[in-house]
């Protein structure tokens, strides 16, 4: 039940404050600088990645079903070498086309929710893998860049997400393991839930681009530790500005 809530409330963060302010710094074309950011902190810390992600979305205006069926078709158009999926559920239309290379999945997803004759959609962009080095990063960047100048009219944020374990017992992981990495990012801790089995943080970095907004504060940073089972390991997820998976 806990594991629910906090989700449902990131989510909830994500979904109804996707408000992103850009710092003063130049937005490079390099779409994995924050994920290389986390890697690079989590070896440091010898811990074992398994997952990693990122994600960006779009509003779109649609505003019928005729015009919901033009764009899935044109995605199509456009992208002929994903696998495509197209259904109706739950009062939800999805079309979702898919690609798996080398490890690597990448989904386009348009959504569309029809609520009191009006229509809430969003155009979703997401690429997820298990290993991530330097010539893994400079392909993500390139492929990155050619859908986003198919899909969208702007440069959209990204989301970044790893997840993985450490092997150390989990009164270390809060005493060192989560104080070294808010120390290499400069990151200042604004809210935390910090039980037995399980930790909580949301914080602010001067060394990550974006941000959302909180009720009291600005937060970029999201990191969440849970002690698997009976053994030493502990389970972690990361992200910037927030984790959008389930942690």
């Amino acid at each position: 039940m806990k594991k629910s809530v906090l989700y449902l409330l990131t989510i909830s963060i994500f979904f109804s404050l996707f408000c992103v302010t850009i710092g003063n710094r130049t937005v490079l074309a390099n779409f994995t600088t924050d994920l290389d950011m986390l890697v690079k902190e989590i070896k440091r810390e010898h811990g074992q990645i398994s997952e990693w992600s990122l994600y960006t979305r779009e509003s779109i205006n649609i505003s019928s079903k005729n015009d919901w069926l033009k764009q899935v078709d044109l995605l199509k158009e456009q992208f002929p070498q994903l696998k495509w999926d197209v259904r109706e559920e739950k009062g939800q239309w999805q079309a979702e086309g898919l690609s798996s290379k080398k490890n690597i999945v990448e989904s386009i997803k348009l959504l569309s929710t029809p609520t009191n004759n009006q229509y809430t959609s969003y155009l979703i962009y997401e690429v997820k893998g298990i290993h991530w080095n330097s010539q893994i990063a400079l392909n993500v960047n390139k492929t990155i860049g050619v859908k986003l100048d198919a899909l969208y009219s702007k440069k959209p944020v990204f989301f970044s997400c790893i997840k993985g374990e450490f092997s150390d017992k989990m009164d270390k992981v809060l005493l060192s393991e989560v104080s070294q990495i808010l120390t290499s990012l400069h990151a200042n801790e604004k809210e935390a839930l910090k039980e037995k089995d399980f930790v909580s943080i949301s914080a602010y970095s001067s060394e990550i681009m974006q941000s959302v907004p909180t009720k009291d504060n600005r937060m970029n940073l999201q990191i969440g530790l849970r002690k698997t089972g009976m053994g030493a390991n502990t389970s972690f997820v990361i992200g910037t500005p927030i984790i959008t998976i389930e942690y």
